[in-house]
């Protein structure tokens, strides 16, 4: 007989808090808690899957054609900083003022920090679009 292992089966739930700041300064932030770390392949698959969407639509082009792996955090911060950048410039997302309708933006800005907050290791990430970079502390 086969025994079935849970590789998540220690894991406690996580809380972590995330800032993205924009290019302007303004703000962003929210408090999650993730109850395990089985989502973290579907958060990289979807922040792969905006990374090549708005590359796609500016016409540059996308070398890789799979997801990079959650436990690759420069991989992860690369996508997480171009994409975020990208919506930022575009449609002024993460800014009080922007093209996008609230309800919509709302929406994708919760699923955008809750895919970065599940990648990146860390309880307290900071997504800094001024300075281009992102950091995560431990406690």
């Amino acid at each position: 007989m086969a025994d079935i292992l849970n590789p998540y089966a220690d894991d406690q739930p996580e809380s972590k808090y995330i800032v993205l700041r924009a290019r302007s300064g303004q703000e962003v932030s929210a408090n999650f808690t993730l109850q395990d770390r089985r989502g973290r392949q579907s958060a990289a698959e979807y922040l792969f899957h905006l990374y090549s969407t708005i590359k796609e639509k500016v016409g540059e082009p996308t070398l890789d054609t799979a997801a990079p792996s959650p436990d690759d955090q420069d991989a992860m911060q690369r996508l997480i900083l171009y994409s975020a950048g990208a919506h930022d410039t575009m449609f002024g997302t993460f800014n009080a003022s922007t093209e996008m309708p609230e309800e919509e933006r709302n929406e994708f800005v919760e699923i955008f920090l809750l895919a970065c907050a599940t990648v990146i290791e860390g309880k307290r990430i900071t997504i800094d679009l001024q300075r281009g970079v992102i950091n995560a502390e431990a406690a």
